[in-house]
Protein backbone atom coordinates (compact mmCIF):
# COMPACT_ATOMS: atom_id res chain seq x y z
CA UNK A 1 0.00 0.00 0.00
CA UNK A 2 1.34 3.20 -0.90
CA UNK A 3 2.41 5.60 1.59
CA UNK A 4 -0.38 8.65 0.64
CA UNK A 5 -2.97 5.83 0.44
CA UNK A 6 -2.46 4.63 4.16
CA UNK A 7 -2.68 8.06 5.13
CA UNK A 8 -5.61 8.58 3.44
CA UNK A 9 -6.99 5.37 4.89
CA UNK A 10 -6.24 6.11 8.26
CA UNK A 11 -7.65 9.77 8.29
CA UNK A 12 -11.08 8.45 6.80
CA UNK A 13 -11.08 5.91 9.62
CA UNK A 14 -10.20 8.37 12.39
CA UNK A 15 -12.77 10.73 11.75
CA UNK A 16 -15.37 7.76 11.26
CA UNK A 17 -14.10 5.85 14.48
CA UNK A 18 -13.89 9.36 16.70
CA UNK A 19 -17.44 10.28 15.74
CA UNK A 20 -19.07 6.81 17.07
CA UNK A 21 -16.56 7.12 19.38
CA UNK A 22 -17.73 10.58 20.57
CA UNK A 23 -21.69 9.55 19.81
CA UNK A 24 -21.67 6.70 21.99
CA UNK A 25 -19.15 7.94 25.23
CA UNK A 26 -21.01 11.34 24.76
CA UNK A 27 -24.44 9.48 25.60
CA UNK A 28 -23.14 7.19 28.34
CA UNK A 29 -21.41 10.24 30.23
CA UNK A 30 -24.82 12.43 29.58
CA UNK A 31 -26.84 8.92 31.33
CA UNK A 32 -24.19 8.34 34.11
CA UNK A 33 -25.11 11.79 35.11
CA UNK A 34 -28.74 11.65 35.01
CA UNK A 35 -29.73 8.03 35.81
CA UNK A 36 -26.18 6.02 37.38
CA UNK A 37 -25.34 3.53 36.57
CA UNK A 38 -28.45 1.20 36.50
CA UNK A 39 -29.78 3.78 34.59
CA UNK A 40 -27.22 4.02 31.95
CA UNK A 41 -26.60 -0.05 31.68
CA UNK A 42 -30.06 0.47 30.54
CA UNK A 43 -29.92 2.71 28.62
CA UNK A 44 -27.09 1.22 26.52
CA UNK A 45 -29.12 -2.36 26.08
CA UNK A 46 -31.66 -0.24 24.66
CA UNK A 47 -29.63 2.17 22.60
CA UNK A 48 -26.32 1.15 21.88
CA UNK A 49 -27.26 -0.86 18.18
CA UNK A 50 -29.31 2.16 17.39
CA UNK A 51 -27.01 4.99 17.96
CA UNK A 52 -24.57 2.61 15.74
CA UNK A 53 -26.70 2.00 12.89
CA UNK A 54 -27.60 5.91 12.93
CA UNK A 55 -23.73 6.72 12.83
CA UNK A 56 -22.91 4.70 10.44
CA UNK A 57 -25.95 5.95 8.27
CA UNK A 58 -23.85 9.69 8.07
CA UNK A 59 -21.20 8.27 6.66
CA UNK A 60 -20.07 7.85 3.05
CA UNK A 61 -20.80 4.80 1.02
CA UNK A 62 -18.21 2.17 1.84
CA UNK A 63 -17.37 3.14 5.47
CA UNK A 64 -18.78 1.44 8.47
CA UNK A 65 -17.69 0.79 11.88
CA UNK A 66 -18.13 -0.98 14.86
CA UNK A 67 -16.65 -2.20 18.12
CA UNK A 68 -15.65 -5.46 18.81
CA UNK A 69 -14.40 -7.37 21.64
CA UNK A 70 -13.38 -11.65 22.35
CA UNK A 71 -15.36 -10.37 25.60
CA UNK A 72 -18.23 -8.99 24.58
CA UNK A 73 -21.54 -8.36 26.22
CA UNK A 74 -23.74 -8.12 22.91
CA UNK A 75 -23.63 -11.19 20.57
CA UNK A 76 -23.16 -8.26 18.11
CA UNK A 77 -19.71 -6.98 19.33
CA UNK A 78 -18.09 -10.36 18.66
CA UNK A 79 -15.49 -10.20 16.33
CA UNK A 80 -17.14 -10.70 12.67
CA UNK A 81 -14.28 -12.73 10.84
CA UNK A 82 -11.32 -14.15 11.56
CA UNK A 83 -8.86 -11.36 10.70
CA UNK A 84 -10.53 -9.63 13.60
CA UNK A 85 -9.99 -12.30 15.94
CA UNK A 86 -6.16 -12.33 15.38
CA UNK A 87 -5.97 -8.74 15.27
CA UNK A 88 -7.86 -9.01 18.82
CA UNK A 89 -5.26 -12.00 20.25
CA UNK A 90 -2.45 -10.07 18.62
CA UNK A 91 -3.41 -6.61 20.20
CA UNK A 92 -4.50 -8.45 23.45
CA UNK A 93 -1.11 -10.74 23.89
CA UNK A 94 0.69 -7.65 23.19
CA UNK A 95 -0.79 -5.07 25.64
CA UNK A 96 -0.51 -8.10 28.08
CA UNK A 97 3.55 -8.06 27.85
CA UNK A 98 3.41 -4.24 28.79
CA UNK A 99 3.84 -3.28 24.95
CA UNK A 100 2.34 0.32 23.85
CA UNK A 101 -0.06 -0.18 20.79
CA UNK A 102 -0.47 1.78 18.49
CA UNK A 103 -3.34 4.48 18.17
CA UNK A 104 -4.08 2.53 14.63
CA UNK A 105 -3.59 -0.09 13.08
CA UNK A 106 -4.43 -0.33 9.12
CA UNK A 107 -4.86 -4.09 7.75
CA UNK A 108 -5.35 -4.43 3.72
CA UNK A 109 -8.03 -6.99 3.62
CA UNK A 110 -8.44 -6.97 -0.16
CA UNK A 111 -7.52 -4.34 -3.14
CA UNK A 112 -10.07 -2.09 -2.68
CA UNK A 113 -11.18 -3.44 0.96
CA UNK A 114 -9.32 -2.00 4.34
CA UNK A 115 -9.71 -2.30 7.86
CA UNK A 116 -8.72 0.00 10.50
CA UNK A 117 -8.75 -1.12 14.28
CA UNK A 118 -8.60 1.19 17.27
CA UNK A 119 -8.22 0.14 20.32
CA UNK A 120 -10.09 0.52 22.95
CA UNK A 121 -8.81 0.37 27.18
CA UNK A 122 -10.86 0.19 30.26
CA UNK A 123 -11.21 3.77 31.94
CA UNK A 124 -11.92 4.10 35.72
CA UNK A 125 -15.68 4.77 34.87
CA UNK A 126 -16.32 1.68 32.50
CA UNK A 127 -15.29 -0.41 35.59
CA UNK A 128 -18.79 0.38 36.98
CA UNK A 129 -20.52 -1.97 34.28
CA UNK A 130 -17.25 -3.94 33.11
CA UNK A 131 -15.08 -4.21 36.23
CA UNK A 132 -14.49 -7.38 39.01
CA UNK A 133 -17.63 -7.50 41.27
CA UNK A 134 -15.38 -5.67 43.62
CA UNK A 135 -15.26 -2.66 41.47
CA UNK A 136 -18.61 -3.49 39.36
CA UNK A 137 -21.98 -1.07 40.83
CA UNK A 138 -24.21 -4.19 41.76
CA UNK A 139 -27.64 -2.39 40.85
CA UNK A 140 -25.90 -1.90 36.89
CA UNK A 141 -24.83 -5.83 36.66
CA UNK A 142 -28.49 -6.80 37.65
CA UNK A 143 -29.91 -4.75 34.80
CA UNK A 144 -27.35 -6.20 32.74
CA UNK A 145 -27.26 -9.74 33.96
CA UNK A 146 -30.87 -9.60 33.28
CA UNK A 147 -30.47 -8.20 29.54
CA UNK A 148 -27.68 -9.86 28.99
CA UNK A 149 -27.45 -13.47 30.33
CA UNK A 150 -24.32 -14.55 28.14
CA UNK A 151 -21.96 -10.96 29.34
CA UNK A 152 -18.48 -11.88 29.21
CA UNK A 153 -17.98 -7.99 29.37
CA UNK A 154 -16.51 -8.28 32.98
CA UNK A 155 -13.86 -8.96 35.10
CA UNK A 156 -11.42 -5.96 33.88
CA UNK A 157 -8.91 -3.79 35.64
CA UNK A 158 -8.12 0.03 35.11
CA UNK A 159 -6.28 0.47 31.76
CA UNK A 160 -7.14 -3.28 30.34
CA UNK A 161 -7.30 -3.73 26.75
CA UNK A 162 -10.89 -4.56 26.19
CA UNK A 163 -11.43 -4.75 22.44
CA UNK A 164 -11.46 -2.43 19.25
CA UNK A 165 -13.23 0.07 17.03
CA UNK A 166 -12.94 -1.49 13.21
CA UNK A 167 -13.39 0.85 10.67
CA UNK A 168 -14.31 -1.40 7.44
CA UNK A 169 -13.57 0.61 4.22
CA UNK A 170 -14.00 0.01 0.84
CA UNK A 171 -12.93 2.23 -1.70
Amino acid sequence: MQAADQKEIKMEAKQAIMKLGKTLKGEVVKHMKKFGPQGTAYFCYKNAKSLTKKVNASYPKGISVKRISLKARDKDNYPSSADEIAMLKKLEKKAKSGVKLPKLIVEKVSNNHYKVYKPIFVGKKCLLCHGDAKHRNKDAYKTIKEKYPNDKAIGYKLNDFRGAFVADIIK
